[in-house]
């Protein structure tokens, strides 16, 4: 119809209707072109929105298993006092509480906190670009690097004391099924253990430094993220 209008137009060179006509068709389009954009925008910061909140639930869960290796790793460290203290003191008739408290309790490497499975999938599907954030997505990306940093340091440490923890854990072993001062003797020279206590408890503190650098960093991850949630539609004002 507005084409058959435009001939008829063109034929009786009424040039004003021509232009008008024109306008009509490019205005029309414009329109279109920018309902279709706004559509799509809509949906990229609706999908957005779904990343985030999945990032956010994820950081929080590995925020609270930081949380409690955390705690776990402040609260055991009397426990290696009392057990260098135990090694030192050994002798006859000595309690064994403080060795079976030891190593029902602190003897033990907690492991390194997981990666977000979500920024994970962003990385391997390439959808990184759905985050429009780009300070979120270098805070991710800092993270992910100290993350990875933190396993391989976690694995060489424990490589590097594996075989100097051989008398305490053989010494956990026999604590079970001997006599006390058998279990002690047959489990390696005092000062073997001594220096397996000092070490051991030196790497529980490095580890606990650690964790609290994993925590600040997801908690500024978590500030962003929230703050990302709470203002979807400021987002998408800024983006149009």
């Amino acid at each position: 119809m507005l084409l058959r209008r435009l001939t008829q137009h063109v034929k009786s060179q009424n040039w004003f209707a021509v232009f008008l006509d024109f306008f009509i068709v490019i205005a029309g389009i414009l329109i279109a072109f920018q309902i279709t954009n706004w559509n799509e925008q809509r949906q990229e910061r609706a999908e957005e929105q779904k990343v985030i909140e999945r990032l956010l639930k994820d950081f929080v869960a590995i925020g609270h298993e930081a949380d409690e290796k955390i705690e776990f790793l402040e609260s055991v460290e009397d426990k290696f006092v009392e057990m260098q203290k135990f090694i030192v003191d050994f002798g006859k008739g000595i309690d064994p509480k403080p060795a079976h408290t030891f190593f029902e309790t602190a003897f033990v490497l907690p492991s390194m906190v997981g990666q977000s499975a979500t920024y994970s999938q962003l990385v391997s599907s390439g959808d990184m670009s759905l985050l429009s954030n780009d300070n979120l997505v270098a805070e991710l990306v800092s993270h992910a690097a100290l993350t990875q940093d933190l396993v391989h340091s976690d694995q060489s440490v424990r490589a590097f004391m594996r075989p100097y923890t051989v008398p305490l854990v053989r010494f956990s072993q026999l604590i079970e099924s001997l006599p006390l001062e058998e279990a002690f003797s047959e489990s390696g020279s005092r000062s073997e253990m001594i220096v397996t206590i000092g070490l051991y408890s030196t790497v529980l503190r490095g580890q606990l430094a650690r964790f609290k650098d994993v925590k600040d960093s997801i908690s500024k991850l978590t500030d962003i993220l929230k703050s990302e949630q709470d203002e979807p539609q400021s987002a998408l004002l800024s983006a149009e």
